[in-house]
C-alpha cells in the first residue's frame, strides 16, 4: 500500500493539478516547503482565509520582502496561497490552519 502511494505521488508530481491556479502536485510541495522555512521562521502559522484580500496581498508583500524571498519563491508561494485561499488546495494532513 505504502509502495502504490509513493508511486500515485511521484506520478502525480509529473502532471498539472487540476485547480485554477495550475500548480503541479511538486509545485504544491515545494509551496508549503517555502511557507514552513520562510513563514514559520519568524512567527506563528496564520490562518490565510482570515483575512480580506487586500490586506492578505498588503502583509504578503511585506513579508515576501522581509524573508528575502527570491522573486520565483514569492510567486510561487503567492499562487499556492491564494489558490489556498480559494479552497482549491488542501491543508497540510498535520494541522488545518497550515497551508
Amino acid at each position: 500500500m505504502r509502495a502504490l502511494f509513493g508511486f500515485l505521488i511521484a506520478l502525480a508530481a509529473d502532471h498539472p493539478a487540476s485547480n485554477a491556479e495550475d500548480l503541479t502536485v511538486k509545485e504544491i510541495t515545494a509551496a508549503r516547503k517555502i511557507y514552513v522555512a520562510k513563514c514559520a521562521k519568524c512567527h506563528r502559522f496564520y490562518e490565510p482565509r482570515d483575512y480580506p484580500q487586500s490586506n492578505w496581498q498588503t502583509w504578503m508583500e511585506k513579508m515576501n520582502e522581509k524573508s528575502k524571498l527570491k522573486p520565483a519563491q514569492a510567486e510561487l508561494l503567492n499562487r499556492y496561497l491564494d489558490a489556498y485561499r480559494a479552497g482549491v488546495c488542501p491543508p497540510s494532513r498535520k494541522r488545518r490552519a497550515e497551508p
